[in-house]
């Protein structure tokens, strides 16, 4: 375990080398078998993780307690409503509260978001400007690092050579929830890395951020692998080895409203993972999806419980990477 990890922050896997990022899972493999095999791990004993949650969350939450529990540590769960940082006529500034819980633990996680894109990200990067201990990204309005890092381990685990292979990131149908698109982010960027041959599907209006495309493509240059997008979900199914549905909002939702934005969401109410859709990918591929989704919407349930999806093994390795990432950076 290198030292280097010590005090380095994560608010994206892509600010992580591919070797940091290497051994992550190899740890996260490591401290998998010893979960499954009843071996303590104590590496974070008498360790303390605040948690911010600024949105609700059920994997994030948990896999992040149990985490702290299963390394010896303890986590807060920190709602800023209840804190002076939620104090509506003269909040606490962040400096501030940094520099007290700095004082009291030893790592910060951070989950929110907000209506103008990017501003979640800026508040996260705000707190890790001021802090002396590291400050982990447990999702921004830009990127989920932490399901990045649980859905490549679930790949490798399944798909022991993942270069050359045909991931789809595709956009999916949910009637209610206006969802922010840090998970279709962070794996584009995060799969070109490792060599394999990225397919956004996505309908017209639902393009991620210009920068985030120019870096996936850079990402597939260096990497080996590719990055093309398509508004014909049928064709990107045609023989992938990987289908991740995840709904998300469009890039312009802040400026006409959630009312406005539902309406351009229902247009594209057939854009489901179903079986005759799963039946075009090869005949080994995975169903992947961060969870929650949206059943009989974004993908049917026959899709969700068959033998396809590997969306709990995949909920599982949520709790395996962060406790890596914990173990190295604290």
């Amino acid at each position: 375990m290198s030292s280097s990890f010590k005090g380095k922050d994560l608010y994206t896997c892509q600010e992580w080398t591919v070797e940091e990022l290497d051994t992550v899972f190899e740890l996260a493999r490591d401290l998998k078998l010893k979960f499954r095999t009843g071996q303590t791990t104590d590496i974070l004993k008498n360790k303390t993780l605040f948690m911010f949650f600024f949105a609700s969350s059920t994997r994030t939450r948990n896999s992040f307690e149990a985490a702290m529990t299963q390394l010896g540590g303890h986590a807060h769960y920190l709602a800023p409503r209840m804190m002076r940082i939620g104090d509506a006529g003269a909040p606490e500034a962040v400096k501030d509260t940094v520099g007290v819980l700095d004082r009291y633990g030893h790592a910060i996680a951070i989950r929110c978001y907000f209506p103008n894109y990017g501003e979640g990200d800026r508040l996260i990067r705000e707190y890790g400007k001021w802090s002396k201990v590291p400050v982990i990204s447990m999702e921004s309005d830009v990127y989920h690092p932490c399901q990045a890092l649980a859905d490549m381990l679930t790949i490798k685990e399944k798909i022991p050579k993942p270069e050359g292979k045909k991931y789809v990131q595709a956009w999916g149908y949910s009637p209610d929830a206006l969802r922010v698109a840090a998970v279709p982010t962070s794996n584009v960027l995060l799969m070109p890395r490792y060599g394999m041959d990225v397919v956004y599907a996505r309908p017209p209006e639902f393009t991620l951020a210009p920068e985030i495309i120019e870096q996936a493509k850079a990402n597939a240059k260096l990497y080996g692998g590719s990055f093309t997008e398509t508004t014909d979900l049928e064709e990107a199914a045609d023989g992938a080895d990987v289908v991740y549905m995840r709904s998300h909002c469009t890039l312009n939702r802040h400026v006409h409203g959630d009312v406005e934005e539902q309406a351009i969401i229902d247009k594209y109410s057939d854009w489901t993972c179903t079986a005759e859709l799963m039946e075009r990918t090869n005949k080994r591929s995975l169903f992947m999806h961060c969870l929650p989704a949206d059943r009989g919407h974004e993908v049917t349930s026959e899709v969700m419980d068959g033998p396809h999806s590997v969306v709990f093994d995949e909920a599982e390795n949520r709790l395996h990477v962060q406790k890596a990432v914990l173990s190295l950076v604290v």
